[in-house]
């Protein structure tokens, strides 16, 4: 069962596919790079694109600050 493209923080989309016994996330960011992984269930895969979420609008931010 694939779950199709989701809204995640910071404009973020991700999307889950099964991937043998595990299963494959894939997140785009609003900026277009894309980031994913592996998990060993949907509940992780989803949880784990989360987190990419939030980290990769954080950098996106902290690459944006002036000093």
């Amino acid at each position: 069962m694939d779950e199709p493209s989701s809204p995640a923080p910071g404009g973020c989309r991700y999307s889950l596919e099964a991937a043998g016994e595990a299963w494959s996330w894939r997140l785009t960011t609003p900026q277009g790079a894309i980031l994913g992984g592996l998990a060993p269930d949907p509940m992780t895969a989803r949880r784990s694109a989360v987190f990419a979420a939030f980290a990769a609008t954080a950098l996106e931010r902290t690459r944006l600050r002036r000093f």
